[in-house]
C-alpha cells in the first residue's frame, strides 16, 4: 500500500497541470478526455458564484482526483483491483460521488436550481455550526487558541432552514431518467461509504464473521466515465441556456 501512496503523491502535481504520460497501459475513458478539453471553460466558470461556480469547482476537483488515480499505472480501477488498491480508490471515489449526486440534483430541473443551491448553502451552514460547536468545547481549547483566527465565526443570524435531502431522498426527487447511471453509481457510493466509515479491514471482517471474507471491489474506472459524461451534459446545458 505504501508504494501506491507514493505513486499518488508523485503524480498529483502532474495531474493538476494536465500532464500525463503519453504511453499508458490503461487508457483514459473517452468522456474523461473530453472533460479534459473543457478545463479552460471550467476554470473560467469556477470564478463565478452560485450553482454554476460550485459545479465548475467540483468538476475541476473531480478531474484532479480521478486523473491522479487514472495516472497510477499500478491501479487497475476495476474488479481485478487488489484489496490494498481498494483501500485507497474506494475512499477517494466516495467524496467524488457524493458531490456528483448533488450536481445532478442541482441541475436536474433548471427552474429549481437556485432554490436547491440555497438548500446546499443551508446544509453547509448547519454542518459548519456543528463543527464550531464541537471545536469550541473546553476539551479543544488549546487547538482553538492556535487556530481560531483561521476559522470564520458562525453568524448568529443563521436559522435552521431547509437543507439538502439525504442522497437516497435526493435521487427520488430527480425529474429526468438517470436509471442507467444511478443504478450503478448509487451502490458504488454505498459500498465506498462503508469502506470509508466502516473500518472494513480484513481483521474486522474476520472478527465479526469468524472467517476470511470477500468484499466488493468496484469498477471505479467505469464510475469515473459516467461522472465525466454527466458533467459534460451539465456544461452543454449551460451553454444552450446562454448561462456561459
Amino acid at each position: 500500500m505504501m508504494k501506491c501512496i507514493e505513486q499518488l503523491r508523485s503524480r498529483i502535481h502532474l495531474v493538476i497541470n494536465g500532464v500525463f504520460k503519453k504511453s499508458r497501459k490503461k487508457p483514459v475513458p473517452d468522456y474523461f478526455e473530453q472533460l479534459k478539453a473543457e478545463l479552460p471553460t471550467m476554470m473560467r466558470l469556477s470564478q463565478s458564484g452560485g450553482a454554476n461556480g460550485f459545479f465548475a469547482q467540483e468538476a475541476l476537483r473531480f478531474y484532479s482526483i480521478a486523473g491522479t488515480l487514472l495516472s497510477v499505472e499500478e491501479f487497475a480501477l476495476d474488479k481485478t483491483s487488489s484489496v490494498d488498491e481498494r483501500y485507497l480508490t474506494h475512499v477517494l471515489s466516495r467524496s467524488l460521488l457524493e458531490n456528483y449526486f448533488t450536481i445532478i440534483y442541482l441541475f436536474d430541473d433548471p427552474s429549481q436550481t437556485a432554490a436547491r443551491y440555497d438548500e446546499l448553502k443551508n446544509t453547509f451552514k448547519e454542518d459548519y455550526r456543528k463543527l464550531m460547536n464541537d471545536l469550541n468545547a473546553p476539551s479543544w481549547q488549546n487547538f482553538m487558541q492556535t487556530h481560531k483566527a483561521q476559522l470564520e465565526p458562525v453568524d448568529p443570524t443563521w436559522t435552521q432552514a431547509k437543507g439538502l435531502p439525504n442522497v437516497n431522498d435526493m435521487l427520488v426527487k430527480l425529474r429526468n431518467d438517470y436509471s442507467d447511471r444511478l443504478s450503478y453509481l448509487y451502490p458504488v457510493y454505498r459500498i465506498s461509504s462503508f469502506d470509508t466509515h466502516g473500518r472494513s479491514l480484513g481483521t474486522i471482517f474476520e472478527a465479526v464473521f469468524g472467517k476470511k471474507c470477500n468484499f466488493p471491489v468496484l469498477n471505479i474506472k467505469y464510475a469515473f466515465e459516467l461522472i465525466a459524461n454527466q458533467y459534460l451534459v451539465v456544461l452543454n446545458d449551460l451553454r444552450k441556456s446562454g448561462a456561459i
